[in-house]
This record gives C-alpha cells, sequence and structure tokens, in this order.
C-alpha cells in the first residue's frame, strides 16, 4: 500500500513537472509586436516585464522615459501589453470603442474569467446587461433619492460603534461600513443589517484584492497553487450570497410580499430576481458588482478622513461648509443630523464644494490605479498621431499616476491640497482628462462622486 502511494506520488510529481516544463516552452514562445508598436521593453523570457510587479509606478515613469513618445510596449507571459502615456495616450485609452473594459480586467484579475463571460452578448452577465441594471437601480434620479434611506441605518451603526470606540483604524472601519452600505443599496438586507456578517462579507471581498502576482502570467489561474487561498475565498462569498439569494427567491416564491417602498428589501437584488435571473447568474452579478464597488473607495475616504484630522485649516472650512448648508435647510426643531439626511440629489451635488474637492484629492493621491483594456477590435488602434498603434488582442495599460502627479498639470502634486479642484484654480482642466480618478471619456462613474460625497459626509 505505501509502495503504491509512494510511486503514485512520483508520478504525478513527473506529470506536473512535464506539465510546467511544456507551460514554460508555450510561454517562451511570444507573438511579436507589429513594427509601428511603441517602443519594447526588455523583459525576463518567461514572465515578461518582471519589474511591474516589483515597482509599479518606476516601471511605468522609466519606461515612459525610455520613449520618444512615452508611449510603451512589454510583455506579461504571452500577452502583450502597450502602456500609454501622454494627452494623445489618455485620449486613446478612454474615448476609442475598441478598447475594452471587462476583458481588460482579466490580465490582472485572472479568477474574474471565472465569474464573467464577457464574449457572450446575450449572457445576462455579459458587462451591458449589468450596466444596464445598475442605470436602472442606482443611477437614476429616483434611485439616487433612495440611497440616504437605505444606508440610514448602518450609518447609525457604524457611527455608535466608532464613538463607543473612540479610537479607531479608519481602514478597518469604513470597509467594513462600506461593504455594509453597499450591500443596502443593492437591497440585501440580510447583510446590512448585520455586521457580523457585513464584517465577515467585507473580510472576503478584502482578500480578493491585490491578488495578482508574476505567477498568474506564468501559470493559468485555475492551476496556480497560489491562488488556492483566493480560490478558496471566493467559493466562500459565493455560498454567503448564494444562500441569501436563494433565500430570497424562495420567500417570493411562498408568495411573500415585497414592500416596495423598504430600501431594505428594494433594490438591484429584488430587480432580477423579478426579471427572472437565476440565481447563478445573480450571484455572479453581485459578486462583480461588489468587488468592483469595494476597491480603492474605503481606502480613499480613510486618507481622506486622515488628512482632514491632521489639517486644522481645511477641517474647519469643510466643518464650516457643512454648517452653512444646515442653516440653509434646517426646520424648526431638527438636529444637524436630521437636515442632512433630508437634503435632496441637487442639494448634495452642488452645495458641498470643499468636501468634494477634498474627495477628488484623496482620489488623486491615495487611488492606486493602473488602468487596463484590451484590444477586442479586429484592426490597429493609432494612438493618436503619434503613429504608434496597438495590436488587436493586445492589453492596454494607463498608469494613473502619470498626470495626477505631474508638476505640470498639479502644483506641488505630493501634497494633499484641496484648492486645486476649486474653481478658482481648477488644476485639473489644464489639460483633457487630468483627472480620471472616476473613469473618463466612454467609461466613467456617472455621479459616483457626488454619491461618495452624500454617504460619508454624515
Amino acid at each position: 500500500m505505501i509502495d503504491c502511494i509512494v510511486n503514485t506520488l512520483i508520478l504525478g510529481s513527473f506529470l506536473f513537472a512535464i506539465a510546467c516544463l511544456v507551460q514554460c516552452l508555450k510561454l517562451a514562445w511570444k507573438r511579436p509586436f507589429p513594427t509601428n508598436a511603441p517602443k519594447l521593453v526588455s523583459g525576463y523570457p518567461v514572465v515578461g516585464a518582471l519589474q511591474l510587479f516589483l515597482d509599479r509606478e518606476r516601471f511605468c515613469l522609466e519606461s515612459k522615459s525610455a520613449s520618444s513618445t512615452g508611449n510603451y510596449s512589454y510583455y506579461l507571459g504571452q500577452h502583450r501589453v502597450v502602456g500609454v502615456s501622454g494627452s494623445q495616450g489618455r485620449h486613446t485609452f478612454f474615448k476609442s470603442q475598441d478598447l475594452n473594459f471587462e476583458q481588460g480586467t482579466f490580465l490582472i484579475f485572472p479568477l474574474a474569467s471565472v465569474i464573467e463571460r464577457p464574449d457572450d452578448p446575450s449572457a445576462e452577465i455579459h458587462g451591458s446587461n449589468v450596466r444596464s441594471t445598475l442605470r436602472t437601480q442606482l443611477l437614476r434620479t429616483q434611485g439616487l433619492k433612495c440611497i440616504p434611506a437605505a444606508i440610514e441605518d448602518c450609518t447609525t451603526t457604524a457611527l455608535n460603534h466608532i464613538a463607543a470606540r473612540g479610537l479607531i483604524d479608519p481602514f478597518q472601519e469604513l470597509t467594513s461600513y462600506f461593504a455594509q452600505s453597499f450591500m443596502a443599496i443593492m437591497g440585501i438586507n440580510e447583510v446590512a443589517r448585520s455586521r457580523s456578517l457585513s464584517q465577515k462579507l467585507s473580510e472576503q471581498l478584502s482578500a480578493l484584492d491585490g491578488t495578482f502576482s508574476a505567477a498568474d502570467v506564468v501559470v493559468p489561474c485555475l492551476l496556480n497553487p497560489f491562488n488556492i487561498p483566493t480560490a478558496i475565498d471566493l467559493g466562500r462569498l459565493c455560498i454567503t450570497i448564494l444562500q441569501i439569494v436563494r433565500k430570497r427567491k424562495q420567500q417570493q416564491q411562498q408568495g411573500h410580499p415585497v414592500d416596495k417602498q423598504d430600501p431594505g428589501t428594494a433594490g438591484m437584488l429584488q430587480d432580477m430576481i423579478e426579471k427572472g435571473w437565476s440565481t447563478r447568474e445573480i450571484v455572479k452579478v453581485l459578486i462583480s458588482t461588489a468587488l468592483a464597488a469595494q476597491g480603492n473607495s474605503p481606502g480613499v475616504t480613510s486618507w481622506m478622513l486622515i488628512e482632514l484630522a491632521t489639517n486644522k485649516h481645511w477641517l474647519a472650512r469643510v466643518r464650516n461648509e457643512i454648517s452653512e448648508v444646515v442653516s440653509r435647510h434646517k426646520k424648526d426643531r431638527d438636529s444637524a443630523d436630521q437636515a442632512l439626511r433630508s437634503l435632496d440629489v441637487r442639494a448634495w451635488e452642488h452645495e458641498f464644494p470643499l468636501l468634494r474637492a477634498c474627495l477628488l484629492e484623496s482620489v488623486r493621491l491615495a487611488a492606486l490605479l493602473l488602468l487596463v483594456r484590451k484590444n477586442i477590435g479586429a484592426f490597429d488602434v493609432p494612438i493618436g498621431d503619434t503613429g504608434e498603434v496597438i495590436p488587436p488582442g493586445a492589453y492596454v495599460t494607463y498608469d494613473f499616476h502619470e498626470v495626477a502627479r505631474n508638476p505640470d498639470v498639479y502644483h506641488e502634486p505630493q501634497l494633499w491640497d484641496p484648492g486645486r479642484f476649486l474653481s478658482d484654480r481648477a488644476e485639473h482642466l489644464k489639460e483633457p482628462l487630468a483627472f480620471a480618478g472616476f473613469g473618463g471619456g466612454r467609461r466613467k462613474c456617472r455621479k459616483f462622486v457626488h454619491y461618495l460625497t452624500k454617504k460619508y459626509s454624515f
């Protein structure tokens, strides 16, 4: 018996070694770039541009400096990647209809291919269908009006918890609160009304963040042993949401009516159930949306609170702005909290310019964004009038800090100075798309900045 087990292990190890060798030989061959592609950055035989994983900002800066146009080409495994920069590169990246956002995410998060099927436009989880559902539920004015009511309980619970603790870690607290309030907006009250369950969900989402490594471009994601912990966390997340969806569907089948006026049950989840979406598709959409929402937002907001707490000048100005808004909208015997919660969408969008400037400045400095898209067209995509192109099937990357920390655009870019986003300076308008913290061109987070301002000002 022992000999049989040993022989099986030896055979398995041998087959695994053969498979690794075959994979390395496949990766050693790379499809060449066309002659009019940007300058090629040297890399290692199998992995490609390993420097990207070790020091992303330095790699992008040095590659840009070494190219006469600022654009550059490199390999990640077998993937051809073009890095763009400058005003023409930004314009191409954000405006070209052939550069696809959804398929670009598969380069930096390979396990996303397990969640989505981007090549089938008829699939319920295709990006166009998900965006349609999001627009219906969240981005229309009537959807935005429901946000304060949906997150009210979460906000009160979070503030009470913070007040009780006194000294907090903003990154931990806001990450948990963000997951909880986001689920409330989605209409998943089972999570939104349970701090322990929202904390569990937040930990599972956080575990999936920042998992992209050099091994992902060498080994297929499902065969990569380094992805086992991530796959386990993803599985746990799927089970958690699957149980919620099945319970909600069972309640509907048993004839329990859904109160459309209750923000805890009316939302994106209920809309998908009523449209007859399968449980599998609903789970995939909710996970994809939750991962996208978790992103940089809790970290950016935490840094904004830290900067305000350490900057007396801006803290005083923001507090004064909030007090002025409260005094304009406050009714007899209303508290400041009640006055803020009663504001409509227009007030949130136009009456907090200082708070909005603080948020934009925090995004500029704190957001760690390497934006990725993929050329899904059949032809080369020209990069402005540089004479360089992005070949079909190639990925495209844009380093957000390329312009966000450019001293020619932002005065003293390393300093946290919200005044640069106010109308008298407006440094972000010096160049087209000089601020892309919430996307730009054909793909941007519409009204999301106003939603964040509203959400975190209580």
